[in-house]
């Protein structure tokens, strides 16, 4: 009988390593598959129609958006690879080639900007959803180009302060601004002072759940106040710079049970979004244990999307963690399944987010865009011709000369 046990133990034993992630090389997949993931939710919320896409990417596992997990992946990634140069060159040389990205992807925001100005001139082209913002429960819509002519010296500032353009790409507005800062950052961690690091920025983050002030006049302050998504960029950098150690923590009884407690966590809040008020999404798709006041009160209070609600930054945290723990332990069936797809994608992030915006043009040339409009096959089809457009120039680095990665 214990031969029988011990190899029944024996086989499971094979099948976990035979699961578990092994990848040639040192780039880490799995980060850039949770990137792919953050991509896809993204470019499915910026592409309004309601498909099945949306039951498995609209806070349908936690009270995060893609949003959170690209700026925290991108400063993930920024302080990992920081780490390994600044062992090479010095700060200042690091410090100047951050400078010299952010006016890279400041130069292509500038030309998305121009662009649809450009295109809205065209009568065969419709460029309402990308110089619009429509909230969708009311029909309301603001225009984000100006309405009235003006004169030339306007329109140099508020093109040349980001006041304007399509609201698909106002968080490279924020990842400039990230960029600009993130030397300060890295001579803070270069020098050890982490916990100073982090004191600071969580100190201005409450600063701004307690007294929102734009510091800026950028468009993106709207969707992404500086002061309150600095806080997630943060971390990540600090993971990221830290990530051997981190991950050595994971294996001692302490980290384990840190990681277990995180986990927890997770499938707490995924529990509290499947009560989601939600009201695109079919009703019988949604649980009502929480009443709906409640889970409203509780979600704009604590959970805020604008304002990186304390509860949904912890959210943010703790799915990571489950994602990354969930693809090391079962990577080969995952990487199988999905992996083809969003390893590609999370690998060329910044060159697919730029480009979503024109797919997200040419959808609404022949698609009206509306959420209360279940059309699940048609929708359907519709994200998944966008993704694999995106997916495709991608894999073969279409005009990967001219846009940056």
């Amino acid at each position: 009988m214990s031969q029988v046990v011990q190899a029944v133990k024996q086989k499971s034993f094979c099948k976990s390593a035979t699961w578990r992630y092994s990848a040639a090389g040192s780039r880490d997949l799995r980060i850039d598959f949770m990137r792919g993931i953050a991509l896809v939710m993204m470019v499915v919320a910026h592409t309004e129609i309601m498909s099945l896409f949306n039951i498995f990417t609209w806070e349908r596992f936690g009270l995060v958006t893609g949003a959170e997990g690209f700026v925290i992946l991108s400063g993930f990634m920024l302080g990992m690879l920081s780490r390994a140069r600044l062992q090479k060159v010095v700060w200042l040389t690091v410090s100047w080639g951050l400078y010299l990205r952010a006016w890279k992807i400041y130069r292509v925001n500038i030309l998305i900007i121009l662009s649809f100005l450009l295109l809205g001139y065209l009568p065969f082209i419709n460029v309402f959803e990308v110089t619009h913002f429509t909230d969708r429960f009311s029909g309301t819509h603001w225009s984000l180009y100006p309405v009235t002519p003006q004169i030339k010296e306007t329109w140099f500032n508020i093109v040349f302060y980001l006041q304007i353009g399509p609201h698909q790409t106002q968080i490279l507005g924020l990842y400039i601004c990230l960029l600009l800062v993130s030397p300060f950052y890295l001579a803070m961690l270069q020098k050890g002072k982490v916990y100073g690091l982090l004191g600071l920025s969580l100190l201005i983050y409450c600063y701004w759940q307690r007294w929102p002030v734009r510091v800026t006049t950028a468009e993106f302050e709207f969707a992404f106040p500086l002061l309150a998504w600095q806080f997630i960029f943060v971390l990540g950098m600090c993971s990221g710079w830290y990530k051997d150690e981190l991950l050595s923590f994971a294996n001692t009884p302490p980290g384990k049970l840190t990681v277990a407690a995180l986990v927890v966590v997770a499938l707490v809040m995924g529990f509290v979004a499947q009560n989601h008020t939600n009201p695109f999404m079919p009703s019988d798709l949604l649980m009502h244990i929480i009443p709906a006041a409640d889970f409203d009160t509780f979600y704009h209070t604590w959970a805020a999307k604008n304002g990186l609600g304390p509860v949904r930054v912890v959210n943010d945290i703790c799915l990571m963690v489950t994602v990354y723990l969930l693809l090391t332990w079962c990577w080969q069936p995952i990487y199988r399944f999905a992996g083809w797809f969003l390893i590609p994608l999370g690998q060329h992030s910044l060159y697919t987010f730029i480009l979503h915006v024109y797919v997200v043009l040419a959808v609404s040339q022949f698609v009206s865009f509306d959420l209360w409009r279940h059309a699940w096959l048609e929708n359907t089809l519709i994200h998944a011709a966008a993704l694999g457009t995106l997916w495709l120039m991608a894999k073969y680095n279409v005009a990967a000369r001219w846009i940056p990665n």
